[in-house]
């Protein structure tokens, strides 16, 4: 195999949950040396999430920590601060996902270890950045995906607004985190220097809100409108016979011509209630009305699907993600793929789970097991001058601090 793109890369993952997890994990698929910094005993919250699939731990902790070397390390006491800096002083990247001040509290803030390894990159994910009103709110991804206009956007006109089923912001953090490091790496290469950077789960939500300039330029209030597009049509979820649904879209006149076709109904195609994109947006519910009927006439919507799709028309079935594990694409492209569990885990050996969705010719991404709470502390705190007998005895006493 080709050499990883960010081999002799060592990243310091301060972070919990889902968007700075997930960003260190990518590093680590692209040959990084990602070191975990834990809680004592605990470790990352994400180990306690439900489903438990053994040993008392989170089965999704697994994926938004594959290819780590977990250490324990109690950051609020003084021999973890030292710790914490030797370990900076041979980093590349840190990243970390506290609360606005907390780092700066413990001094382990980018001014304070920046001073140990000025080219180090720092990177701090939050919801809502380091700075402005509401840098200090408490946040999740669906606070920053209610607060964006995402979720206005999403639902049935005379409907709630609806959240994503996945979660959307911490993803979308998770992603922003890891292209501006890369930006950062490759800016260190060129110059030497060092940077901080400031992702926040919030912004990374409105720049996918797409509707943003209609309110600002146009001082429009565009909001929900259920199962179709806003301005294209036809472009949405369309019912058919005992509550099956398909995906359509015909966005331009060409597809719009080749749709009217297929379904027997060319007269529509220079019609002038339907012969423009703007015509038909405006009798969006005829012309839902039409495709609708249509696709009743299907006792199995598949059939009607695949007619379509045989002539150019991009539409599908709507899967659920049971479907997605046997998909016969993302197997035939690796994208699903197994990955071993720590050494700990006896029933479950291997799991079955998302593989590299992006494939590169000459540094392909490659996906390995998650480690047991504290795997690596003697291999890796040994290289920092630490004993063994040093190493237990510090973990002893955090352990015992964290029980009482």
């Amino acid at each position: 195999m080709s050499k990883r793109v960010f081999e002799g890369i060592t990243l310091l993952d301060f972070t919990n949950n889902a968007a700075g997890p997930s960003c260190c994990a990518e590093f680590a698929d692209h040959g990084a040396n990602v070191i975990k910094i834990e809680r004592p005993v605990v470790g990352d919250d994400t180990r306690h999430f439900n489903p438990i699939l053994e040993n008392g731990e989170a089965l999704i902790y697994h994926w938004y920590n594959r290819g780590k070397k977990s250490i324990t390390i109690a950051l609020d006491d003084p021999d973890g601060v030292e710790m914490i800096k030797k370990l900076t002083k041979e980093a590349d990247v840190i990243v970390e996902s506290f609360r606005p001040g907390i780092m700066k509290k413990l001094g382990l803030d980018y001014a304070s270890l920046s001073q140990v390894n000025p080219s180090i990159i720092y990177c701090s994910i939050s919801a809502f950045g380091q700075t402005g009103p509401y840098a200090m709110k408490a946040g999740y991804d669906l606070i920053a995906q209610s607060l964006s206009g995402i979720m206005d956007l999403t639902g049935e006109p005379d409907g709630p607004p609806i959240k994503s089923g996945f979660i959307l912001g911490d993803f979308t953090g998770g992603l922003n985190a890891f292209g501006a490091i890369s930006v950062a790496l490759f800016h260190r290469e060129r110059t030497g220097e060092g940077q901080y950077i400031d992702v926040s789960l919030f912004e990374g939500m409105v720049q996918q809100n797409s509707f943003f300039e209609m309110a600002s330029v146009l001082n429009l209030s565009p909001t929900r409108i259920g199962q179709h597009h806003a301005t294209i049509c036809p472009y949405g979820v369309f019912a058919g016979k005992d509550d099956q649904s398909a995906v359509i879209c015909a966005p331009n006149n060409k597809l719009w011509a080749i749709l009217c076709k297929a379904m027997g109904r060319e007269e529509l195609i220079t019609d002038p209630y339907y012969a423009t994109g703007s015509a038909r947006n405006k009798n969006i519910g005829k012309v839902i009305e039409i495709l609708e009927s249509w696709l009743a006439g299907f006792d199995n919507i598949v059939e009607a699907v695949d007619l379509l799709d045989g002539r150019g028309i991009p539409c599908c079935i709507v899967k659920s993600t049971k479907d997605l594990v046997n998909d016969p694409h993302l197997i035939a492209r690796g994208t699903i793929v197994e990955i071993e569990t720590p050494p700990s885990y006896k029933e479950h050996r291997k799991l079955r789970i998302r593989g590299p969705w992006i494939k590169f010719s000459k540094t392909p991404m490659q996906m390995e097991r998650s480690s047991d709470l504290g795997e690596y502390n003697q291999e890796i705190l040994s290289q920092l001058g630490y004993s063994r007998e040093d190493i237990e005895q510090l973990q002893s006493k955090w352990a015992a601090g964290k029980k009482k």
